[in-house]
C-alpha cells in the first residue's frame, strides 16, 4: 500500500481519504457510508482507495486504528502522571476520564471518543478489527495498575471486569451529575470479591 511519502509522512491523498472517512464515520456510522461518500468527501477516486488501502473495509479499519492509537497514547500519558501511591479510585478516574468528564477533553479528543463510542455501540467491524492491534500497550500499563490494586483477583478476572466496564460505559453518555456515582459503581465492581474468595 502506498500510504507514505519518502519523508515518512502520510501521502496527501491517503490523508484526505482517512479524514473524510473519520468525518463520515462520526456523522453516519460504518454501515451507512459508501465508498462513493468517502471519495466525494475526500475529492479522490475509487482507484485511490484501492491503491492506498486496497478496499473500503481496510480504509475504515485504518481510520479506526488511527483514532484508537491517538486516544490510547493520550490515556498512556495520563496514566503515567499518576502518583506511585495513587489509589484504585484515582486509577479508574484517570482511565475513564473521557467517559466520566467529557468536558475536560480538548475538542479533538472528544471527537475521537465520540467516534469510538459510536463504533462500539454499532459493533462496527472496522473498530473490532482495529482494537486488538492498538490497545495492548495501554492495556498492559492499565492492567499492571489494576492488578496491583486488586491482588485478590487473577488476571482473567481483571480482564473480564475491565471489558465489562468498557461495555457498560460505551452504551450511554454519562451525565456530569452521575459521574461520581458511576465512579463509585466501577470501583465497587472492580474491587468486589473474586471467584476464589467467595
Amino acid at each position: 500500500m502506498g500510504n507514505y511519502c519518502e519523508d515518512g509522512s502520510v501521502h496527501p491523498t491517503a490523508e484526505r481519504l482517512l479524514r473524510a472517512t473519520e468525518e463520515l464515520l462520526h456523522e453516519q456510522g460504518q454501515t451507512r457510508i459508501s465508498l462513493r461518500d468517502i471519495t466525494e468527501r475526500a475529492g479522490a477516486n475509487v482507484a485511490a482507495v484501492s491503491y492506498h488501502f486496497r478496499s473500503k473495509d481496510a480504509l475504515v479499519e485504518e481510520t479506526f486504528r488511527r483514532a484508537l492509537e491517538e486516544v490510547t497514547e493520550q490515556r498512556r500519558r495520563q496514566l503515567a502522571t499518576l502518583a506511585p501511591d495513587a489509589d484504585l479510585r484515582d486509577v479508574v478516574r484517570t482511565w475513564l476520564a473521557p467517559a466520566l468528564d467529557p468536558s475536560s477533553q480538548d475538542p479533538r479528543e472528544a471527537q475521537l471518543w465520540a467516534l469510538i463510542a459510536r463504533g462500539m455501540r454499532e459493533e462496527a467491524p472496522g473498530l473490532g478489527a482495529a482494537v486488538g492491534s492498538v490497545s495492548a500497550g495501554v492495556d498492559d500499563e492499565l492492567f499492571a495498575l489494576l492488578t496491583r490494586h486488586l491482588p485478590h483477583l487473577d488476571a482473567d478476572e481483571v480482564r473480564v471486569r475491565h471489558t465489562a466496564t468498557l461495555a457498560a460505559l460505551s452504551s450511554r453518555t454519562v451525565s456530569p451529575d452521575d459521574a461520581e456515582l458511576l465512579l463509585d459503581w466501577v470501583v465497587a465492581g472492580l474491587s468486589g470479591p473474586g471467584r476464589t474468595s467467595r
